[in-house]
């Protein structure tokens, strides 16, 4: 993906009609609050592209205060105005989905030191690689790449079995055909819980429960020592120490994705 391209296409209409891109000039980027940066990894090719020398202050994962230098260019006007606005919306967006993912993982260890924070695939088509390091440099983990990477079974799934013979057989052949990979199932109530749990699944996501139910659930580790128990479904930055508080392994959310883009503040000037 060329993300310079998709800003610049063909030519820099405005920079070139005043006659200003020869000219010699300084850019500096800031966050005009205090961040989790992000974004590093790609600016840096913007800048290596346009040949434009530079120097980073801060690092991917980074907790950056408010104003304080993130960046230093010099170059040529054209070339400092081909960079500026690519670089800005990366390091905005990024920055937000790390910052928001941050606030999550501190919110929920807060209550449970061990407990992780991790991201599902529902991020916007064409963004995953961007949204994953964002996620990674807040603190955040993810928990499903794609269908490729991990076993998880869900309603979908169960409703081309017609009996519970016909379904159980077809688990057992999952477990013993993929040893190495931990097999989770989606459920949704208590029973579903039991039942998959007495099968042999190594995770159980607990979609959208109540509490008292996602805390039931959380006992099935005392006869299932190996399970592992994940809470999902509308959990964000206002409810996610509830969940935290009921005793499941790992928070499962798509709500940084969500995250509002933070602001960086980009200052151009002639150099004198």
């Amino acid at each position: 993906m060329n993300l310079l391209y998709e800003d610049l296409g063909y030519f820099d209409l405005t920079t070139h009609g005043l006659g200003i891109g020869e000219k010699q000039a300084t850019m500096s980027f800031a966050p005009k609050g205090e961040v989790i940066l992000c974004g590093v990894d790609e600016v840096l090719k913007v800048m290596r592209e346009l040949n434009i020398e530079h120097k980073f202050h801060k690092r991917d994962g980074d907790c950056v205060e408010g104003k304080e230098i993130i960046l230093e260019c010099k170059g040529d006007a054209a070339s400092l105005h081909k960079a500026w606005k690519i670089s800005q919306n990366i390091f905005e967006y990024m920055s937000g989905i790390a910052t928001y993912t941050n606030s999550l993982v501190v919110k929920a260890r807060e209550i449970n030191p061990k407990i992780s924070v991790a991201t599902t695939r529902k991020n916007f088509p064409g963004s995953k690689e961007l949204m994953l390091k964002s996620v990674m440099a807040g603190g955040g983990v993810i928990h499903r790449m794609g269908l490729y990477d991990s076993i998880l079974v869900f309603e979908q799934h169960l409703n081309f079995f017609n009996t519970k013979e016909e379904l159980e057989s077809a688990f057992t052949k999952l477990k013993y055909e993929f040893l190495e990979k931990k097999i989770a199932v989606e459920v949704e109530d208590y029973k579903d819980a039991c039942y998959f749990a007495s099968l042999g699944a190594d995770i159980l996501q607990c979609e959208k429960m109540e509490y008292a139910t996602l805390k039931k659930c959380v006992t099935l580790k005392e006869h299932y020592p190996h399970l592992l128990l994940s809470a999902t479904g509308g959990i964000h930055e206002s409810n996610i120490e509830e969940f935290a508080k009921c005793g499941v392994d790992f928070i499962v959310t798509s709500s940084p994705y969500h995250a509002k883009p933070l602001d960086i503040k980009v200052t151009i000037k002639e150099s004198l």
